[in-house]
């Protein structure tokens, strides 16, 4: 009888120990996640991409030569080596213009630096996109910023979808849980051509992404959501601190 209750004494133990790791285990994978990502979860989203851009000057021509070191320089700070097959050159009467092109499975990596004669300035482009979730887009800016002494503004967006259209009245709705999820209060909203757009401000993010200040109002966040109508489904896009381009 004794050695009955033991053995279900055991078993309980062994049984809430397996469950509080399991518990654990599970609470850091979550911890570790981007909020980026969570908050595609959260509103039923496909995570599909993301991408960073950034770009930095030197008040300085640069030579032939001189460009292609940055790019060495670059490219090793991202544990990447030269592949020549990806580099292309042109050349107008005042400017030199190096690009390079490299594509590997769920990444693309795309590099233009520009030397301007007559401006005495060098400006440099880097865009790297990935399919990859675990990939963690802010991991980049220490490399980058110990390379060559470029000061490089940095930009992100991140890509999902909802395999579904929306109704319009539930995309405020949904922009609402995003920023929740990334702690984040309005600042604006507006709506355009069928897409519904916000731009917000989160603390949270105030460690990695620099809030950017226009008209006196802070932003560090941009939320928007619009209907693809031609392959019934929703694109849902933030970008941090602001969307660049059109999307």
């Amino acid at each position: 009888m004794k050695k009955s209750l033991i053995y279900i004494l055991t078993f309980i133990l062994l049984c809430s120990t397996s469950n509080y790791s399991i518990d654990y285990v599970l609470g850091k994978q979550i911890e570790k996640q981007s909020p980026y990502y969570l908050s595609f979860a959260s509103i039923g989203a496909i995570y599909l991409e993301s991408r960073l851009d950034c770009w930095a000057k030197i008040r300085t021509s640069s030579s032939q030569q001189e460009l292609q070191d940055y790019l060495c320089h670059i490219l090793q700070s991202l544990d990447l080596a030269l592949d020549q097959k990806c580099l292309s050159l042109n050349r107008t009467e005042y400017a030199t213009i190096l690009n390079y092109r490299q594509a590997r499975p769920k990444q693309a990596l795309f590099v233009t630096i520009k030397s301007d004669n007559r401006l005495n300035e060098s400006y440099f482009l880097l865009s790297i996109v990935s399919q990859d979730k675990k990939c963690i887009m802010s991991d980049y800016e220490p490399r980058l910023n110990r390379n060559i002494g470029l000061k490089w503004q940095y930009y992100y967006l991140y890509q999902g979808e909802i395999p579904y259209l929306i109704a319009e009245k539930s995309k405020p709705e949904l922009i609402s849980v995003v920023l929740k999820n990334m702690q984040a209060r309005k600042v604006e909203g507006y709506e355009y051509n069928g897409m519904a757009s916000l731009t917000a401000y989160s603390p949270a993010l105030e460690k990695t992404v620099p809030a950017l200040s226009i008209n006196g109002k802070k932003y560090n966040l941009q939320v928007a959501i619009s209907n693809n109508n031609d392959k019934a489904k929703t694109d849902i896009y933030i970008g941090s601190p602001l969307i660049l381009g059109d999307i």
